[in-house]
């Protein structure tokens, strides 16, 4: 159990720059400690830890989860998680409001139960699910590249006027 305010990851992008007064001074390239999760931050937080080869390998990841970035070459997930890593599995709250829930003894066991239930899930099933969570991730991925380049023809395309000239046989037509 943790609270969400205490979870952090790292994650690699462009990033704003501000200055002490909350002006926007530019963007930097890099990795940066960021809320995991940012929508629960007054929660608490359910998490197993998950082993590293459910990630794959280093040289996976790698390829999965770098970007480049105005030539600059930036862990998008942040390093390999060699020593695995904890997931989510539940955030305590009211499954309709979405509001804090304290967290008793009652609670504390039945998540303990829970945990137990995991852990003896048998090892396909957990592969798959780490599959599914990477293909996820790598699909997630491929969207914000793809957002990326539109974003970029746009820009050149309004920066740049767009003219067409016909050809001879289409000028003849109306002459």
């Amino acid at each position: 159990m943790v609270r969400g305010h205490d979870r952090f990851t790292i994650i690699g992008g462009k990033w704003k720059k501000f200055d002490e007064h909350g002006n926007e001074t530019g963007e930097w390239i890099g990795t940066q400690k960021v809320p995991k999760y940012p929508e629960a931050l007054e929660r608490y937080i359910f998490e197993m830890l998950c082993p590293a080869e459910n990630y794959g390998t280093p040289e996976l990841w790698e390829a999965q989860f770098t970007l480049w970035i105005d030539g600059q070459s930036v862990e998008t997930l942040g390093p390999f998680p060699r020593e695995g890593e904890y997931e989510l599995v539940k955030v305590l709250e009211t499954p309709t409001m979405k509001e804090y829930v304290p967290l008793t003894e009652a609670i504390c066991d039945a998540l303990v139960v829970t945990a137990k239930l995991n852990r003896e899930l048998p090892e396909r099933i957990r592969r798959e699910s780490a599959a599914n969570r990477r293909e996820y991730e790598e699909k997630t991925r491929q969207a914000k590249i793809a957002a990326m380049i539109n974003d970029i023809a746009v820009s050149q395309t309004m920066r740049q006027p767009h003219v067409i000239v016909p050809d001879m046989s289409e000028i003849s037509k109306y002459s």
